[in-house]
C-alpha cells in the first residue's frame, strides 16, 4: 500500500521532503543570523543545571501545570507529551517513504517493545485528538481574556486533527490488511469491514499523501508562526537565566550604544526569547500594570517586537556583516513607535510576567534596555525622575534630605541611651553592618521601622554597626529607570566606603538594597555576604537569641514583596516569623508567594504618579480589606509606604494596620 513502491509515488515523495527540509532550514537560518548579530551573552554556564531545567520544565512541564492555569496546562502537557511520543511514529513514517521495512532499532520486529509502543502511541494520539477539541472549545466557546483568538492558532490545531485522524485512519486499514495490527487500528478498522482491498489501498494512500503534505507545510509554517516554540522551547528553558536579582551592566566607557533601540542590540537570548513566546496570555494576567488598565502587556511586547523583527529580517540577514547601527529599518522606530514610551515606562520590573511564562521568557532586561536608550541617549523620561536623579546625584538618597540627616534617627536614640554605633568609629571588625537605606533613614514610616530593628539588633545582643552619613543609595531606581551611569557612579562610591571597613555581613530591611546589594554590586567588585532582615530575625529566633513571648492579639495578613519573593525567593521566613508571635493568626491572601500581587512602587514608580489607568496599591489594598484582618504586614519600606497610602485613601486606616514585620517582632519581644 506504500505510495512510494512506485517510482512516480517515490519522485513526488523525494520532491515534497526535501524542498520542505530545504524551506525549513532556510527560516531557521534566517532566523538565527538575527541572533547571531545580536549583543552576546554566555548561557553556556552551569551545564548540568541547564539540563535539569530542560528535564523538569520543558520535558516534565512544571510550569506549564501551574495550579492557576491547571485546565489549560493539562491540555498542553498532553499534546506535547503526545507529540514526543508520536515523533517515533513520524520518523517511521517518512523512512519508510524512502525504505518500505524501515524501522528504529526494537520497534520493527513485533516484540514486547514494539507492541508496547504501538500501545502508547494509541493512547496518546487519542489524548491529543481530545485535548485539541478542548483547545478549540476554549478558544471559540470559553474565550479566556488573556488568549487572543487567532486564524494561526485554528490553523495548528486544524494541522495536529488532521495528523492525529489521518494516522489513525492509516492504522485502521494496515490492521484491516493485517499489515500492522495496534488497538486503535484494529479499532478503527471496523470502519473498513465491507470494503475491498483495493477501496481500503485507496483510503490508506489518500491519508498517506494528506498526512505527508500536513507534516511537511506543518513543519515550514513553524518558523513565521507563534507556534515556533515547538522548535525554541527547550533550548529556551535550557538558556534561561540562572541569576534572577541582577540586570546586565553596560560598559559606559566603551559602548557603542547605550540600551536598544534596536533589534540587534538586545542579547541574543532575547531574540530567543521573543521567537519562543506562545501568547498564552499568562504574563498578561499576571501583570499589575495590565491588572490596571496601564498600556502594557508582556504578551503583547513580545508580539510586538516579533513582528518587527519578522518584518526586518531579510534586510538584517542581508546586511549581515555591515554596521547594523546605520541600517534603516522598515516602519516605526522600535522605541516610542513599535512599542510607545508609555508601554515601557509603566512597567513596576516585579518580575509577575516571569515567573508565570512557563517557558522562562525574561521581560525586564528588555524594557529596562529600551529605558536605558531613552534616558541615556534620547533624555527622554518621566518628568518626575528629573528630581529623582538630580537629588540622587546631589544628596545620595531619591528623597532629597541632606546627607548630613541621614543619622539624625540614630543621633536621637544614642541621646536616649541606646547603643547604635557608626562603622567610623568602630576598631576592628563587627558581625553585622545594618545597612539602614533611605526609607530607614529619612522617610517618617521608616525611620520607625529603624528604630524597632535597633532594638531587636540590641535585645539578641548582635555586635553590629551604620554607616551613617557615609551610606548612599545603592541605585536600584536609578538602574531600573534605565540611568545607568548614575547607578554605576553610585555604586562605585558604595563599594570604595565599604571595601574601608571590615564586618562579616551586611544586614538590610529593603528588599531593593538587599536585592542590589546581593546580586548587582559583584559586577562591579563589590562581592559581599547580605541577609534581609526577615531571613536574619527568623535566624535569630531559631539559635534562641530572641524570645517573643508578649502575645499579638490580632488577624494579620502578609504581602509579599516582589524584590523579596519574586526576585530572591525569599518566602517562608517572613511567615515563620509571624508565626511565631503568640497570639497572632496568619491569613493568606488570595494573591501570595509567587503569585502575589505588586503594591507598585518598583521599577521607579515609588517617584513617578500613575496618571493611567486605576492605582496598582488600590487594587492591591482592596483585596487586603476583602480579606478583613486587623494588620496588612510587610518586609518592604516601599511596600509599607504604598499600602499605608492606599488604605489611607479608602479610608480604612482607622481599622487596618500596614506594618512591617519588625515592628511585630520588636511588641512581641519579652521585656
Amino acid at each position: 500500500m506504500n505510495p512510494t513502491n512506485h517510482l512516480a509515488g517515490l519522485l513526488m515523495f523525494i520532491l515534497v521532503v526535501f524542498a520542505s527540509v530545504a524551506i525549513f532550514f532556510y527560516l531557521i537560518y534566517c532566523r538565527w543570523v538575527v541572533m547571531r548579530v545580536a549583543t552576546p551573552i554566555n548561557r553556556f554556564d552551569r551545564i548540568g543545571e541547564r539540563i535539569k531545567a530542560v528535564v523538569v520544565f520543558a520535558l516534565g512541564q512544571r510550569r506549564i501545570l501551574n495550579s492557576r492555569f491547571l485546565d489549560a496546562g493539562i491540555m498542553h502537557a498532553f499534546i506535547f507529551w503526545g507529540f514526543l511520543v508520536v515523533s517515533i511514529n513520524s520518523i517511521h513514517f517518512i523512512g519508510r517513504g524512502f525504505y518500505p521495512d524501515f524501522h528504529l532499532p526494537f520497534l520493527g520486529d513485533g516484540g514486547a517493545l514494539q507492541l508496547f509502543y504501538l500501545y502508547l502511541r494509541d493512547i496518546f494520539e487519542g489524548l491529543v485528538l481530545v485535548m485539541v477539541f478542548y483547545a478549540l472549545f476554549r478558544r471559540l466557546v470559553i474565550k479566556p481574556s488573556r488568549v487572543t483568538l487567532s486564524a494561526d492558532a485554528l490553523l495548528i490545531l486544524g494541522l495536529i486533527c488532521i495528523l492525529m485522524v489521518t494516522d489513525l485512519l492509516m492504522s485502521g486499514a494496515k490492521a484491516h490488511q493485517q499489515l500492522e495490527i495496534s488497538p486503535a487500528g484494529l479499532v478503527v478498522s471496523h470502519l473498513f469491514e465491507n470494503s475491498s482491498a483495493s477501496k481500503v489501498a485507496n483510503v490508506f494512500q489518500i491519508c498517506w499523501w494528506v498526512h505527508l503534505v500536513s507534516f511537511f507545510f506543518f513543519l515550514d509554517y513553524l518558523p513565521i508562526s507563534k507556534h515556533f516554540h515547538v522548535v525554541t522551547a527547550l533550548f529556551n528553558v535550557f538558556f534561561k537565566s540562572l541569576e534572577k536579582g541582577a540586570l546586565q551592566p553596560i560598559d559606559i566607557e566603551n559602548a557603542e550604544h547605550y540600551g536598544a533601540s534596536k533589534p540587534h542590540h538586545f542579547y541574543w537570548k532575547d531574540i530567543l526569547d521573543i521567537y519562543t513566546c506562545t501568547e498564552c496570555g499568562r504574563c498578561q494576567a499576571s501583570c499589575p500594570a495590565w491588572a490596571t488598565e496601564k498600556p502594557l502587556s508582556p504578551k503583547e511586547i513580545n508580539e510586538s517586537l516579533r513582528d518587527y523583527i519578522w518584518e526586518n529580517t531579510s534586510t538584517i540577514v542581508r546586511n549581515r556583516n555591515g554596521n547594523l547601527d546605520e541600517l534603516s529599518l522598515k516602519g516605526d522606530p522600535m522605541v516610542g513607535g513599535v512599542l510607545s514610551e508609555d508601554t515601557l515606562w509603566a512597567c513596576t520590573t516585579c518580575r509577575a510576567c516571569e515567573e508565570a511564562c512557563p517557558l522562562f521568557i525574561e521581560f525586564i532586561g528588555r524594557i529596562v534596555e529600551m529605558r536605558r536608550h531613552l534616558v541615556l541617549e534620547e533624555s527622554r523620561f518621566p518628568k518626575e525622575l528629573v528630581t529623582t536623579y538630580k537629588n540622587l546625584e546631589n544628596n545620595g538618597n531619591p528623597w532629597g534630605i541632606g546627607a548630613s540627616m541621614r543619622e539624625e534617627w540614630a543621633d536621637e536614640l544614642i541621646a536616649q541611651g541606646i547603643p547604635v554605633r557608626k562603622m567610623r568609629e568602630v576598631e576592628g571588625e563587627v558581625e553585622v553592618l545594618f545597612w539602614v537605606g533611605c526609607a530607614g533613614a529619612f522617610d517618617d514610616r521608616g525611620k520607625k521601622i529603624t528604630r524597632e530593628m535597633v532594638k531587636i539588633l540590641n535585645a539578641a545582643k548582635v555586635d553590629f554597626a551604620i554607616l551613617g552619613q557615609e551610606e548612599s543609595c545603592t541605585g536600584d531606581t536609578a538602574r531600573r529607570t534605565g540611568n545607568e551611569y548614575l547607578f554605576q557612579m553610585l555604586a562605585e562610591s558604595n563599594i570604595e566606603t565599604l571595601n574601608n571597613y571590615k564586618f562579616k555581613r551586611i544586614l538590610t530591611q529593603c528588599p531593593h538594597c538587599f536585592n542590589t546589594l546581593k546580586h548587582e554590586y559583584p559586577q562591579f567588585g563589590g562581592k559581599f555576604e547580605v541577609v534581609h532582615h526577615s531571613e536574619f530575625i527568623n535566624e535569630l529566633i531559631q539559635q534562641g537569641r530572641l524570645h517573643l513571648k508578649k502575645p499579638v492579639t490580632a488577624t494579620v495578613t502578609y504581602h509579599d514583596s516582589c524584590y523579596l519573593g519574586r526576585h530572591n525567593g525569599i518566602y517562608s521566613a517572613p511567615r515563620q516569623i509571624l508565626k511565631a508571635i503568640p497570639e497572632l493568626n496568619l491569613v493568606e491572601l488570595s494573591r501570595h508567594g509567587s503569585n502575589g500581587f505588586c503594591c507598585g512602587a518598583g521599577g521607579g514608580w515609588m517617584w513617578m504618579e500613575e496618571n493611567l489607568g486605576s492605582r496598582i496599591n488600590h487594587n492591591r489594598v482592596e483585596e487586603v480589606i476583602e480579606l478583613q484582618p486587623n494588620i496588612v504586614a510587610t518586609a518592604c519600606p516601599f511596600c509599607l509606604i504604598m499600602l499605608d497610602d492606599g488604605v489611607k485613601d479608602k479610608g480604612q486606616d482607622e481599622r487596618l494596620k500596614v506594618l512591617d514585620i519588625v515592628q511585630l517582632v520588636s511588641d512581641a519581644l519579652e521585656e
